[in-house]
């Protein structure tokens, strides 16, 4: 399947002499469409969440200062007390981020997963340990995404494709004060490409392996005095990583399509910038295989017996890492059995099974960012719509027996409106704010389980209508106490309002509610649940600059997560927020005549009322469920350094490395498991804490070579992510020997191993035309990896475990050509 080219293996085997990564401290990343030299100077814009990075020249062959908006509004990076990783665009395309699970390649204590029992389009973010294990419409993030100031509530719309990007700001640490709720991991902020008053045009191409194909266009034209236009076009294809042996086809091919345009208009003490995209991403299914099954489960099911040897032959191993056999709602052929078995089920369940894995994201927004100056002043308004769908049939298990197979789909229409003053007078500078947002949204699942079993159909269907609305009001102060000391104080108060709609086949915590004389049985049951929660965020700061280029900071903070509903069956009590405080200490120096840059962050948090799925019993019965409850309190800890070195001119070596570790609160993290007939509270304090992976690092460099007619560049990183856990559980005393095991199964497989990831880039650029011929590889030692395991069913009922494999080696080819100003 796999079409490596010999001439890909040398070059990459050249560049994988200069392993590197590019942080926030390559040369900053200008509007302009060509590459400036290192030291290039870009005028500061206003401040605003879209100024363009604003860069001092640097001495020769030294490092250039980087200016983000970490905190609303702009700094220099080495003077934010703040941990930030910023990424300009040269760094993104050095580094072949081309989405946000990329960055976790390039950011310390950032971990992003994709897969499991859902749509691909959804993703598993965390950051210092703060995750979230449940992510769809009626549960919010631990780490916020916000693309040009405007906040982005759902999952798949910040795994969008990243085109056109002026640079990307990872914060590390509870961000609620200036960001509000949902950012008690971190944010990601995303500014994109500002239109500019000349004309430019960008072109690209690329061609790789498993029939990759990309084409893309930006045009950046004035239209008139001060007034600016800007769009980009980015159209890939490619095979799937994944064959999917069952069904003859690839699986996870992927095709995208993409476009964004902006217009910026500046007047007499005022400006506007409208932007408005489009994303649409489809699939044909993930990149899921088996690891283990528990025959004794299958061996107690009517006709189970005969799928045992069967689901042995489908275990996943290195051999056939790249294969899947997931058929989705596909006939079941397994057998004469299995056929015999689907031509007796009614003609509407046949027409489920005509349905193969595939997924399907469309994302859309619009924004507006006023800035007008009102005398000593700014006063700004950011306006934001944001629109997500995705949908998609998933074979959860991975092989053609039908253990579990799940259409879901996920919605959301968001509306935001944000109002900041900024400014200062004397030692003092402030930013005040109010923020409003309200969405509609809905979840939807039809799970089938067992459907090679004759009677009775396990089909469960959950399905919730989701209104949310939250407002805030802020404000943050920095007063200098001295030219050198500074103090900063920072509080947000925010009051959310969840609302769902259940249309559940069961009443939650009522099981006969839905079964009433004049309603037929299995018929829609309507429950409208609300919750009201307000919750307060904070900052408190001290940071001294005793020189140019020292800056030393500690700071606490608060902030929270959202609460909400479960809109699973069985699930009856609202979620309360999940509450973070931290303390960080930092130090950011510039060494050797500007040669060489450290960073380094320690921190320590607590968390309470953690958010947590838990394994319990819908109330009054003896069913088993899953759902989200405030399960416990939890410590986190660790260190983060950032480092980039510049040892002679054309080379620059960049690293960074995470610290991380964590535990329960001893005694706060229980739940209730039946142990012959007797519920039976169980203390799951000692569990690992879940996608927190303990070790992660980075390093890598790029040399650039001058020639006469250009110049040439070598770039290569190497990035290691730590073992991880995923869904780990504890099992009551009093179970059979058999059941312990079946949980220390679960335990051992749900953990994630270590594994590196290596990538290159050569690129020879010409003076004149202004063109780039460069080749790549990703993964190019070509790691066996996984992405992402789900285990939660393993000790549940379902007795199954399959994981999500990351992506092979991969090689390509391309070309990018610009010309204007």
């Amino acid at each position: 399947m796999k079409k490596k080219q010999l001439s890909l293996w040398t070059l990459m085997a050249s560049a994988a002499l200069f392993p590197g990564v590019a942080f926030a401290q390559q040369p900053s990343p200008p509007s302009n469409p060509n590459p400036p030299a290192p030291a290039e100077t870009v005028d500061q814009a206003e401040q605003s969440p879209n100024a363009e990075p604003a860069s001092e020249p640097a001495e020769q062959g030294g490092l250039n200062e980087i200016v983000v908006t970490a905190r609303r509004t702009e700094e220099s990076l080495q003077s934010t007390p703040v941990a930030v990783t910023a990424l300009n665009s040269e760094t993104l395309e050095l580094t072949q981020i081309q989405d946000a699970v990329d960055l976790q390649r390039v950011t310390p204590s950032f971990s992003i997963q994709t897969g499991g029992p859902s749509v691909s389009g959804l993703v598993f973010v965390s950051i210092r340990g703060q995750s979230n294990q449940n992510p769809g419409t009626a549960n919010d993030p631990t780490v916020a995404t916000y693309i040009d100031g405007v906040y982005i509530p759902r999952p798949s719309q910040g795994q969008t494709d990243l085109n056109d990007i002026e640079r990307i700001e990872v914060l590390r640490g509870p961000q609620g004060t200036l960001f509000g709720r949902n950012t008690t991991g971190g944010a990601i902020n995303i500014i994109t490409a500002n239109p500019r008053d000349q004309f430019a045009f960008i072109g690209s191409a690329e061609l790789g392996d498993y029939d990759y194909r990309s084409v893309g266009a930006t045009i950046n034209t004035p239209l008139a005095e001060n007034l600016a236009a800007r769009v980009n076009v980015t159209y890939h294809e490619r095979d799937g990583y994944v064959r999917n042996v069952a069904l003859n086809r690839p699986a996870d091919d992927n095709e995208s399509f993409f476009v964004r345009g902006t217009v910026r208009y500046e007047g007499n003490g005022w400006d506007l910038r409208l932007t408005g995209d489009y994303n649409h991403i489809s699939d044909s299914g993930q990149k899921v295989g088996l690891v283990a099954f528990n025959p004794a489960v299958f061996n107690a099911l009517p006709g189970g017996a005969a799928v045992v040897p069967i689901l042995q032959s489908y275990i996943q191993t290195p051999a056939t890492w790249y294969q899947t056999n997931g058929t989705g709602y596909v006939l079941p052929t397994i057998n004469a059995q299995g056929t015999a078995i689907f031509n007796s089920l009614p003609a509407d369940v046949q027409q489920l099974y005509r349905e193969p894995p595939q997924n399907e994201v469309e994302a859309y927004g619009f924004g507006a960012i006023l800035n007008i100056d009102i005398g000593g002043a700014t006063l700004r308004s950011i306006s934001g719509y944001r629109y997500s769908n995705s949908t998609g049939v998933i074979d959860t298990d991975g092989t053609p027996v039908p253990i579990l197979t799940t259409r879901s789909g996920y919605g959301s229409d968001q509306f935001s409106q944000e109002l900041q003053l900024l400014g200062e007078t004397g030692r003092l500078n402030y930013i005040f704010g109010l923020y409003y947002g309200y969405e509609e949204g809905y979840e939807s699942s039809v799970s089938q389980t067992f459907g090679f079993l004759p009677a009775p159909r396990f089909i469960t269907e959950n399905a919730a209508d989701v209104v949310n609305t939250t407002y805030g009001v802020y404000g943050q102060l920095n007063y200098n106490l001295t030219d050198e000391l500074r103090l900063t104080g920072g509080l947000r108060w925010t009051f959310d309002e969840r609302e769902v709609v259940l249309h559940n086949k069961t009443r939650l915590g009522d099981p006969g509610t839905c079964n009433l004389p004049n309603r037929d049985p299995g018929s829609v049951c309507d429950q409208t649940q609300i919750a009201n929660f307000d919750y307060p965020a904070w900052t408190l700061g001290l940071d001294y600059r005793p020189n140019d280029d020292v800056f030393i900071y500690a700071v606490t903070r608060g902030a929270s997560k959202s609460g909400g509903w479960n809109v699973r069956a069985g699930s009856i009590p609202a979620f309360a927020p999940e509450e973070v405080r931290d303390v960080e200490a930092g130090v950011k120096i510039d060494w050797l005549d500007n040669r060489l840059r450290t960073n380094v962050a320690l921190f320590h948090s607590w968390v309470n009322g953690l958010q947590r799925q838990l394994g319990g019993l819908i109330p009054g019965t003896t069913q088993p469920t899953q759902f989200l409850v405030n399960a416990g309190n939890a410590r986190i800890y660790g260190a983060e350094f950032e480092v980039v070195f510049v040892p002679w001119e054309g080379m620059e070596l960049n690293g960074n490395l995470s610290l991380l570790d964590g535990e329960y609160e001893p005694g706060s993290f229980t739940e209730v498991q039946r142990v012959n007939g007797v519920n039976v509270v169980v203390d799951r304090s000692n569990e690992p804490l879940p996608q927190l992976p303990k070790t992660q690092f980075s390093i890598g460099a790029t040399q650039t070579v001058p020639l006469s007619f250009g110049s040439l560049r070598l770039h290569a990183d190497y990035a290691y992510i730590g073992s991880q856990s995923i869904s780990p559980v504890t099992p009551a005393p009093g179970l059979s020997a058999a059941t312990q095991q079946n949980f220390a199964v679960q335990n051992q497989l749900t953990r994630i191993d270590g594994y590196g990831i290596l990538s290159a880039r050569i690129g020879l650029q010409l003076e004149d035309p202004n063109i780039e011929l460069y080749v790549f590889g990703r993964n190019i030692l070509d790691e066996q990896y996984t992405s992402r395991v789900f285990a939660d069913l393993y000790t549940q009922g379902l007795g199954f475990i399959q994981r999500t494999v990351g992506d092979p080696a991969t090689f390509g080819l391309g070309v990018t050509v610009r010309f204007g100003g």
